[in-house]
């Protein structure tokens, strides 16, 4: 007899992957990485660069009580992750748009490793720069850029092709079907 897995298994499974990934990231870069100074890479492109940040200064300016925010955004996170995880078990949703949303509840996941972090250690690690972008950065920053630059604009763009289908196929109300 077959087990049936839960359509929910995979994206779980990976969005663990993804925070784990980012967590081991950041503990080996506060390991090995000199704090604050710049290691070239062989990519032009790419320096490592091992820094702390408080977290939301760079959205919020300087904010006090860091634990508050970060619980705020877990509970977001958390509320987001069960509203696409309880449409993806309860309504028909085609395979394309289920393949959707379970990336997007992965990299969800994955990108929770910034407020985590914060949460429990008041700051969060930021490893590695991009060139030509100044700032540092990490992995759970890149999980929130492809939910952001990726999979916003696939859902945005699946949802308007979807509802312009949906507009010309469906009959127009004045007309009334031909009978034959």
């Amino acid at each position: 007899m077959k087990i049936k897995k839960s359509p929910l298994f995979y994206p779980y499974l990976c969005g663990i992957i993804l925070l784990a990934i980012d967590f081991i990231t950041k503990a080996v870069a506060n390991l090995y990485l000199p704090f604050q100074e710049s290691v070239k890479t062989f990519l032009p492109f790419l320096v490592l660069y091992c820094t702390h940040n408080k977290g939301y200064h760079y959205i919020f300016g300087n904010i006090g009580n860091h634990k508050l925010w970060a619980i705020l955004g877990i509970v977001l996170v958390l509320f987001l992750i069960y509203s696409i995880s309880r449409s993806l078990l309860k309504e028909q949703i085609p395979r394309a748009e289920r393949k959707i949303l379970s990336v997007l509840i992965s990299l969800m996941i994955g990108a929770t490793g910034n407020v985590l972090e914060v949460l429990f250690f008041k700051r969060a690690t930021d490893f590695f720069i991009f060139h030509p972008f100044p700032w540092p950065s990490n992995i759970s920053d890149q999980y929130i850029n492809a939910i952001l630059y990726i999979m916003l604009p696939i859902i945005i763009i699946k949802s308007i092709v979807d509802w312009k289908c949906h507009k010309k196929c469906k009959p127009s109300e004045g007309s009334k079907p031909s009978e034959g």
